[in-house]
């Protein structure tokens, strides 16, 4: 299975990637892998080759209890927007930007220099492509949803969605599928929610930690460097 999505990686050996390139400065919202486009991997496995001096631990979140919690604090907005669907925008370089944690430029993350070639490309993964002055590109993924129910996982309801992290960014959006705005409350108390259940994985040299990606939302604490961790999924 390819990665797919709008960060910088680098192929070190068949499906092993690097984890994120951007800045060890940025801290990376909790997501579930490649939960923007319409095939997400279900399994996430992650090798640390250099563990960083201070920081840089991965936090993980079961995301059933995400769900559960917010449907307590909002219960009609949960189904209102689980109803009406997500839709997220993310704009891209035509190159990489490796000073940006959403740095892949289109032409890396689709393969190919050819637009004709990319907008197929984009449609196969449920992305509509808008190409911009200056040759960049805005990627647009609708509907999306809120919560997923996945078989084999007790009939939990996961948060599979990746509001916080897209919400009023500079480069992208996470709204209601028909352009609505998504209510600054209700994202500013998911946000404190995901911390608060959240768990830190410390790395040390050497380390294997297997993800279930449907189950489990993940993200990167901010470190000093060095630090490199591996990652592959799969199916």
């Amino acid at each position: 299975m390819r990665y797919t999505g709008a960060v910088v990686r680098t192929h070190v050996y068949k499906r092993v990637w690097t984890a994120n390139e951007g800045p060890l400065s940025e801290f990376i919202h909790f997501h579930h892998e490649m939960v923007v486009i319409k095939e997400s991997p279900e399994k996430v496995m992650f090798f640390c080759e250099i563990p960083p001096p201070e920081g840089g631990q991965t936090p993980l979140v079961p995301s059933f209890r995400v769900t559960e919690r917010m449907l307590e604090e909002f219960p009609e907005a949960v189904e209102e927007f689980e109803a009406k669907g997500l839709k997220y925008t993310i704009t891209a370089l035509s190159t990489n930007d490796t000073s940006s944690i959403r740095g892949k430029g289109w032409e890396d993350a689709f393969g190919t220099p050819d637009k004709a070639e990319a907008e197929r490309r984009a449609k196969a993964v449920g992305m509509d492509l808008e190409w911009l002055p200056g040759g960049g590109v805005k990627t647009i993924m609708a509907p999306r949803a809120l919560t997923k129910v996945f078989d084999g996982r007790k009939g939990r309801r996961m948060w599979f969605n990746t509001v916080v992290g897209l919400h009023g960014k500079e480069t992208s959006s996470a709204t209601l599928a028909d352009g609505t705005e998504i209510p600054e409350t209700f994202v500013k108390r998911c946000e404190q929610i995901i911390e608060e259940e959240s768990i830190q994985f410390k790395w040390e040299k050497g380390d294997v930690l297997f993800l279930d990606n449907m189950a489990v939302l993940h993200g990167r604490r901010t470190s000093l460097p060095p630090r490199k961790v591996l990652v592959a999924i799969c199916k």
